[in-house]
């Protein structure tokens, strides 16, 4: 049995498909998703119910996941009566400025039940999750503490918004003894020479996992067994930022 995590699939399911296939991923091995299943990409709604329906594949929520649970009710609503939804805001900044439309579209597009069936699977979020492998302890949360990286903090006491929204540096990590692995900032953001790499600072313990797939980069795997990182080459046109 092996443990791995992974982050920011962002509805790229062909690479998440070849990753497992790569890594020779088994019902006997655990896989920890750091958030942002959904958007910006070409299947969010196939890979959440791949994801969501097998028992070894654990979602830590990310902010991309959360919209999705947040406007579900209202979005089955649509579906039940067309024309029904309220395009507030921040609905409309998750559609139209964060990759949420493709999401809305094929979900909208699912018989009735499997809307449901989604709906129930993402009523329980879980927004960080302690792991222990061969005797070491991580932390995996998607976007880090936030303004709340000090000693003696537990994660359960920072806001949701902190864990799935901030924007943290390579080194805010304030558990010596845990390794924090994040995702949510693509690591080319920290500087070239990360573009489409994991981020491993060991003297701080932080590892940052995005490596942009959805940008055209790479998906980034980390093995937490023994640290070992796989890549899988994205098929989405390289963006540059």
């Amino acid at each position: 049995m092996s443990v791995y995590a992974v982050s920011d699939l962002h509805g790229c399911k062909t690479e998440f498909d070849r990753l497992l296939n790569r890594i020779s991923f088994t019902d006997y091995d655990e896989m920890y998703i750091i958030g942002d299943v959904g958007d910006r990409g070409k299947e969010p709604i196939p890979l959440f119910q791949e994801i969501l329906s097998r028992p070894n594949m654990h979602l830590i929520f990310g902010n991309h996941d959360q919209w999705l649970r947040r406007y579900i009710a209202e979005l089955i609503e649509e579906k039940r009566n067309p024309g029904s939804i309220y395009m507030n805001t921040d609905l409309f900044n998750w559609l139209h400025n964060n990759g949420g439309l493709q999401t809305m579209d094929q979900f909208l597009s699912l018989d009735i039940t499997e809307c449901y069936d989604l709906q129930y699977r993402l009523e329980n979020p879980e927004f960080y999750k302690y792991v222990e492998v061969n005797g070491q302890r991580f932390l995996l949360v998607h976007a880090g503490l936030g303004s709340y990286c000090f000693a003696g903090i537990h994660p359960a006491e920072v806001p949701v918004d902190e864990l799935i929204w901030s924007h943290i540096g390579l080194d805010d990590n304030p558990f010596p003894d845990t390794t924090m692995v994040v995702g949510h900032m693509p690591t080319f953001f920290y500087g070239p020479e990360y573009d489409g790499q994991i981020i491993w600072h060991e003297k701080s313990r932080l590892m940052h996992i995005d490596c942009g797939c959805v940008y055209g980069r790479a998906l980034g795997c980390v093995r937490l067994d023994d640290l070992q990182f796989f890549y899988e080459p994205s098929t989405y046109p390289y963006i540059k930022f």
